[in-house]
């Protein structure tokens, strides 16, 4: 269980009965404020949405109308007979009574070009006040817009070389069949001034924004904008997101009438709720005033309980430093006088308890020295009286080989060599054995070891140099390491001996040896190619005896992955291995830097 780290501190029971209080004060009076602020930032909230979106629809309905302007002014021309003939005679009639038609068109500056088009949307006649010319595929504007035959609409934004343009195209037909178009460009030109007033007349930090219906473009009136924070989505919804600044924002979206276009009015949420800080305000003011006269109450009310206690906690230091004749002298009928002879109880038991322990304690060290002298002349008998039978086994064995081989049938001489065989693998079992057992007790003599050196001795000792031209060793980089030279250089044998073994009927085996430096420790690890393992059975791997193949596969005798982790555990790093079977295994080690 973890500790309360607010009342687990220096704070004593005279200090925390006034926090106490404290935290009841301001968790009452903190839930008294949230709810109440949050019922008030709800309703401004919707009072908030409902303004938004009436001056969104407001927004809207304006430039509606002035784009129903220029459609009525667009359609009107579009149906005078003088430019209907025109462009059936392909610009060559009417054409100066077209021209003028197309002309009074330039209602103002912002219009940059007007055209007749045929019904592919090749350019029939050009208005003279045309100054500028828009580059871009008329064909995809005019498929995009789809406008109605003998109507007129106002088309997406387009970004042309940095600037703003947009098209009012309005269509030519005949029994609704489109015979040509009027195609006007306006470019979006708006005075910061202008842009600046106008949000100003919405509201505090209200920003108005201009969309085309298909989202390919987003502008604030001044210059073209990246994608959006949010996506309108349906238009009658209120957004909430926050904008890049991370800043919380509610925004209305409403299609303009007569065009492809978006209105969309943002406010930031803090400029709708900047009422509601006040009342915020006024609970913090409150809470802190209350929790203040609940302290000092507390603090007064608190002196008469924690005297006693002061004497309690001195005693208890005393018998903590092992003075158990320590006793308090508080004569009192209430809890606290309970207490108090409850403690000198608890202390004259503390006291037989410790004497006893003592005693234990004393008779169980002779044990444990007994119980380690017995291993010891355990590990000798091993280490001289297990060895002599052994190796006369063995001798007699290979004797019997030598001399009688010949009168032995086929069956006699395997007998004989698995005798041979098992003796030599029991000989290499004690040897590892003791060299585990005794590495408990070994002290680290640590010392700088320059690992590559290292590697490459252990790879000349375990490999002969005709059987090393069939491996692949490659070694990389290996940082140098504070540890035990001895010990480091029995864990690369052991793992560079299993990389060489389980390889060994690989027709082209290969052995990485590598290293990576984190910010703690340095990983090395020995890879190969040979049969690997199931990596369900990998917390089998480190254990004494544990083998994850045969003995007819495989020699070994299942100790030298343990003596491995042993040593890396009393370097203070880890050991773990990835595998796969038939397809090779990587060991890891790690060691602190």
């Amino acid at each position: 269980m973890q500790k309360n780290r607010f009342f687990s501190g220096r704070l004593s029971i005279q200090q925390r009965v006034p926090l106490l209080i404290c935290f009841f004060l301001l968790s009452a009076i903190t839930l008294y404020g949230v709810a109440n602020y949050y019922s008030l930032r709800k309703a401004t909230l919707a009072e908030g949405k409902v303004r938004i979106e009436t001056l969104s629809s407001q927004i809207s309905t304006m430039f509606g109308q002035s784009a129903q302007l220029v459609v009525a002014s667009m359609e009107n021309a579009a149906k005078q007979s003088s430019v209907n003939k025109c462009l059936e005679s392909g610009g060559k009639d009417f054409r100066k009574e077209t021209l003028a038609e197309l002309d009074k068109l330039h209602r103002d500056t912002t219009w940059v070009s007007v055209e007749l088009l045929d019904s592919g949307g090749k350019p029939v006649l050009r208005s003279e006040k045309s100054k500028i010319d828009v580059k871009t595929d008329i064909r995809a504007v005019l498929s995009f817009m789809n406008v109605p035959p003998n109507l007129a609409v106002v088309g997406k934004i387009y970004n042309i070389s940095g600037a703003m343009y947009y098209p009012v195209v309005a269509t030519i037909a005949e029994k609704d069949h489109i015979k040509g178009y009027i195609i006007g460009w306006q470019a979006l030109r708006v005075t910061p001034q202008a842009v600046s007033q106008f949000t100003h007349l919405l509201g505090t930090g209200a920003v108005l924004y201009i969309e085309n219906s298909d989202a390919s473009m987003w502008t604030n009136l001044l210059k073209p904008l990246p994608n959006p924070a949010f996506k309108p989505g349906h238009m009658n919804d209120i957004i909430a997101y926050k904008n890049p600044q991370g800043v919380d924002m509610i925004a209305s979206a409403k299609t303009v009438p007569n065009t492809h276009w978006v209105a969309v009015v943002e406010f930031p949420q803090a400029a709708i709720l900047e009422g509601v800080k006040g009342f915020t305000n006024l609970i913090i003011v409150s809470g802190l005033l209350l929790t203040l006269i609940g302290i000092i109450a507390a603090w007064i009310m608190s002196r008469n309980i924690t005297r006693p206690l002061n004497e309690l906690t001195k005693a208890a230091a005393s018998i903590a430093q092992g003075d158990y004749s320590s006793s308090v002298d508080i004569y009192r009928k209430d809890e606290l006088g309970e207490l108090a002879n409850a403690f000198n109880v608890m202390t004259a038991k503390v006291y037989k308890m410790h004497q006893d322990l003592e005693s234990k304690v004393t008779e169980r060290t002779a044990q444990l020295q007994n119980v380690n002298k017995e291993l010891e002349a355990f590990s000798y008998s091993v280490s001289h009286d297990l060895r002599t039978p052994l190796r006369a086994v063995n001798g007699y064995s290979i004797m019997l080989k030598e001399d009688y081989e010949d009168k032995l049938d086929a069956e006699g001489v395997r007998i004989v060599d698995n005798i041979i065989k098992n003796a030599k693998t029991m000989g290499q079992l004690i040897d590892e054995l003791l060299a585990f057992s005794r590495l408990g007790k070994k002290e680290l003599a640590f010392s700088n070891v320059d690992m590559k050196p290292l590697a490459q001795s252990v790879i000349e000792e375990l490999l002969e140099n005709g059987i090393r031209e069939k491996y692949r060793i490659g070694i990389g980089s290996l940082p140098s390491s504070n540890a035990d030279r001895a010990l480091i250089k029995q864990v690369l044998m052991n793992l560079i001996g299993n990389a060489i073994k389980y390889s060994s009927r690989q027709d082209n085996p290969v052995i990485e040896i590598g290293a990576q430096e984190e910010r703690n420790r340095v990983v090395y690890f020995i890879k190969d190619n040979g049969v690997g393992f199931d990596m369900a059975y990998a917390g089998k791997l480190f254990g004494v005896f544990q083998r994850l193949h045969s003995q007819e596969e495989f020699e070994g005798t299942g100790v030298g992955l343990a003596l491995v982790k042993r040593v890396i555990d009393k370097h203070g790093g880890e050991v773990w291995a990835e595998a796969e079977e038939n397809k090779g295994a990587t060991f890891y080690f790690s060691l602190p830097k």
